[in-house]
């Protein structure tokens, strides 16, 4: 009786998180645009996957530049994107956008990774027409500083900064198979024909 013929499939894949993190922010943006019930949720989604795709796109950038990542790997996603455009010859300025939005985005990250409670105080003089529309109507409620961070704009404004770093850095890291995962999430394999004999 002839044995079944097997296959042996070796498959090799450099993950690297920035890939699903920046598609994560793209498909909440995508919703939050559409301003359906909860959208705000998405456009904090967006905002925080953003902010956390630029750290690891740091770190895996990083790791392929600098020998000793390890040593920086503590410091703040700020100093490690300085680090990164120094090593790669890349213009920064801190007061030029991608980078002063990236700044702004890290600062926000901040306050939505270590978030404190805020007693929010507003006092508004209202006219008779706004009086009758909030008595009778639903009031704005107070919005602490962490959500008036979180719009529609600053949605738009955190992706596209991911984006743009995204291109940035990666254009400077040559493209080879060792590289593969942070350029695309991809992965190369070969299948041959396996024999147990």
């Amino acid at each position: 009786m002839n044995k079944p013929v097997k296959f042996k499939r070796t498959q090799k894949r450099t993950f690297s998180a920035h890939h699903m993190l920046i598609s994560a922010a793209r498909r909440a943006h995508e919703r939050a645009e559409k301003q359906e019930v909860g959208w705000v949720y998405d456009v904090l989604s967006t905002m925080t996957f953003s902010a956390l795709a630029i750290e690891a796109l740091c770190n895996a950038i990083g790791q392929w530049v600098y020998e000793d990542w390890k040593d920086f790997e503590s410091s703040s996603p700020s100093a490690k994107i300085r680090l990164l455009a120094e090593r790669l010859d890349v213009d920064y300025d801190k007061e030029v956008d991608p980078w002063s939005t990236v700044l702004w985005l890290l600062k926000f990250r901040n306050l939505i990774a270590h978030p404190k409670p805020e007693q929010v105080v507003e006092e508004i003089l209202l006219t008779q027409k706004t009086y009758d529309r909030d008595c009778f109507g639903m009031p704005n409620k107070p919005e602490s500083k962490l959500e008036k961070w979180i719009t529609l704009g600053n949605s738009k404004r955190a992706l596209l900064a991911a984006e743009q770093i995204e291109d940035i850095l990666t254009r400077k890291i040559p493209s080879n198979e060792n590289t593969l995962g942070l350029h695309v999430d991809g992965w190369v394999g070969s299948t041959e024909l396996h024999n147990d004999a």
